[in-house]
């Protein structure tokens, strides 16, 4: 055992027992801050190296190398009255959800709740500390490698200052979102990220990936069809390799497959390994199954939905979108929020393109709850062209 500058113990956990312990011990508490180092330079999924975790008391740092049994671990995050304080949650929701199959019950993201009280969209731990405690905390171990061992007395300190003053920080924010009567909104967009963090292993959400291509519109209905095949594909395989999508082929090799092999009068081998512009050594080493994966007559995905593709808006919804950015602007300056949060432009176009094609706006996705409550009277109004 070690203590940070300030006194604080920083207990470093390597036996199953004792951790499962520790989780048996705070069962019974409210607040829980927790943290996780990984490594993702050449993989898909991320490697964890370290899980930290702080309660009134102490910092304890699990050595997930070490742990060979996590349900009492994952026990407490589903099922006790614990909420846990993550700052900036995504990615270390999505490394629970990858490496242990579960998300936290209660979540309290710090960031987020520096966004709601216009802190900020993206506010640093940082810079959270250093505004609200006036407690100066290093960032100088980031691009460690957590996974080897032993971690040095340095990574130690980092690792247990990232969660040594969250609780601090989470008591401040939590009274002022009650004072400004944005706790509910808050707890509504916490939700909001557990439910994206559970959703990125669902197969089914492969099939639609295809839309996320800046290009995908340009294409016609036989070359969206080639796309949607082999993105899903991609998918499959990047997690297979366990390699980034990238690192398996680009976007815009995939959009040059699907636009020349769709023109072809017959897909072939030949012809897959004739298209331009498209790595040599990865159609060399996947030619034949990508011919497979395009002649095949049914691939058993859906339907390919054009309305969803992210198409350029005509002139007059461009001229609609700017004056609702404006109406997002000042609603964000009047509630003393980060505007991002309130509405940002790649939002905005989803919600426009359901108007293109329903002829009314579809309150759903992140504008169903309370941004809808916040916008929705003006904007009915600039869509009707009364503004």
């Amino acid at each position: 055992m070690i203590n940070n500058a300030d006194g604080m113990a920083i207990h470093y956990v390597d036996d199953t027992a004792a951790f499962n312990s520790l989780c048996d011990q705070w069962r019974n508490t409210e607040y829980l801050a927790i943290d996780t180092e990984f490594v993702r330079t050449s993989t898909f999924y991320p490697i964890i190296g370290l899980l930290q975790i702080a309660d009134e008391t102490s910092c304890y740092l699990v050595d997930p190398l070490k742990i060979d049994d996590w349900s009492a671990f994952s026990d407490l995050l589903v099922n006790s009255q614990c909420c846990f304080v993550i700052h900036s949650c995504s990615e270390d929701l999505n490394l629970l959800q990858i490496f242990l199959g579960c998300l936290p019950a209660k979540l309290f993201d710090t960031q987020l709740a520096a966004a709601f009280l216009g802190m900020g969209l993206s506010v640093s731990y940082q810079a959270l500390v250093s505004e609200l405690l006036g407690i100066g905390v290093a960032k100088d171990e980031t691009r460690s490698d957590w996974t080897k061992r032993p971690l040095t007395e340095a990574q130690i300190l980092y690792a247990a200052t990232d969660v040594r003053y969250l609780l601090q920080v989470q008591g401040i924010l939590k009274n002022r979102l009650i004072e400004k009567g944005m706790l509910q909104w808050f707890e509504a967009e916490c939700e909001r990220q557990k439910t994206s963090a559970a959703g990125s292993e669902v197969e089914k959400h492969w099939e639609s990936f295809y839309i996320g291509l800046s290009n995908a519109w340009k294409l016609d209905d036989p070359g969206l069809i080639l796309l949607q095949r082999l993105c899903y594909w991609r998918e499959q395989e990047a997690r297979t390799k366990n390699k980034p999508r990238n690192w398996i082929v680009k976007d815009n090799e995939l959009l040059k497959l699907a636009n020349d092999l769709s023109q072809t009068e017959k897909i072939s081998l030949d012809a897959v390994m004739a298209v331009q512009e498209v790595d040599r050594r990865f159609l060399s080493r996947y030619g034949n199954e990508l011919l497979h994966l395009l002649v095949t007559t049914e691939s058993g995905l859906e339907r390919i939905n054009r309305d969803l593709l992210n198409k350029p808006l005509s002139a007059a919804l461009r001229k609609k979108l700017k004056q609702c950015q404006k109406i997002v602007s000042i609603k964000a300056e009047e509630l003393e929020m980060a505007p991002e949060l309130l509405g940002r432009k790649k939002q905005l176009l989803e919600l426009f393109r359901d108007y293109e094609r329903a002829g009314q706006i579809e309150w759903t996705g992140e504008f169903s709850g309370w941004r809808r409550h916040i916008l929705e009277a003006e904007f009915l109004l600039i869509m009707s062209g009364e503004v």
